[in-house]
């Protein structure tokens, strides 16, 4: 402590949509806001949300969440604005994408920060009009995967600027989130966050991996199986060296993205740039336009 103050009181979290399994993980690794694995903030409230019948991660889950998320000592509200008013910031932990352009038209004009959890949107229309609402309220923006918190991941990135990025982890599918929407996003978010906006191309054709190009020549590969995997291997170079890595998902994986979330409450800046937000969700819409016509496309 100095000047005789004490510590800042945690950032009271609200989550959104109790269909994922970070909704209890978030809840555990804050804690009180002292004693967690994640120091700074707690979750103090909940909105459960209602599962769309053809989405069977929500669907079959939804209620058991909700029970644990409640048995943590969390206060179930009935609307997301009775979640809002009880608290500093809102993590919207849907699984499901298709209902945060939504949720977050209804919470930004409380002018408070809002995280949207790994799929921030499914197209760059919702997500360009999700952000032209939050600047006219005042609300604070907050995205990304939590893999590209890991600290290894960011160590990767220290060394050295990277001119290339290979990704092989999990591509399992939903419905309403196919090609790259649902599993994919992460590796395309680390993908972003290692070489910065600007992506230009994209070839997701049938049989092969994905690719993404820079206008510069900086290029990522994405790859992977149906089938769910805890890890992703990452390998990224300069073009002289490489670095290899293995993220394994994960309780602990999630403590980078939740400590990035109660810095940018106390700061006001965003743990993700825009830009790089509307690139994530343009080059997955990308990736099913490519897909559909066998043929890379433009960004």
């Amino acid at each position: 402590m100095t000047g005789g103050k004490g510590p800042a009181a945690p950032v009271r979290f609200g989550l959104i949509g109790l269909d994922s399994p970070h909704a209890p993980s978030f809840t555990r690794l804050f804690a009180d806001g002292i004693n967690g694995e994640v120091p700074g903030g707690r979750v103090v409230s909940a909105f459960k949300g209602r599962a769309a019948a053809d989405f069977p991660p929500s669907r079959d889950r939804i209620d058991g969440f909700a029970d644990e998320v409640a048995g943590l000592g969390v206060e179930l509200r009935e609307t997301p604005e009775e979640v809002a008013e009880a608290s500093d910031a809102l993590l919207v932990v849907a699984a499901d994408a298709r209902t945060h352009p939504d949720y977050f038209t209804r919470l930004a004009p409380f002018g408070k920060p809002v995280y949207v959890d790994t799929r921030f949107a499914l197209s760059t229309a919702d997500a360009r009009s999700m952000l032209a609402t939050a600047h006219a309220h005042g609300c604070l923006p907050l995205a990304g995967s939590p893999k590209r918190f890991t600290p290894e991941f960011r160590s990767a990135l220290t060394s050295f600027r990277p001119r290339r990025i290979d990704l092989t982890g999990p591509l399992p599918t939903q419905p309403g989130h196919p090609g790259l929407a649902w599993y994919g996003v992460h590796l395309v978010d680390l993908a972003v966050a290692a070489l910065g906006p600007g992506c230009v191309n994209v070839d997701a054709r049938r049989g092969r991996r994905t690719t993404l190009t820079w206008p510069d020549g900086r290029v990522a590969t994405l790859g992977g199986d149906a089938q769910w995997s805890p890890f992703t291997q990452v390998r990224v170079s300069d073009g002289q060296e490489a670095r290899e890595l293995t993220i394994e998902a994960g309780p602990p994986m999630l403590t980078g993205l939740l400590a990035s979330l109660v810095s940018a409450c106390r700061t006001g800046r965003p743990n993700v740039p825009e830009a790089e937000v509307l690139d994530i969700v343009a080059i997955v819409e990308a990736a099913r336009r490519s897909r559909v016509a066998d043929a890379p496309v433009s960004v």
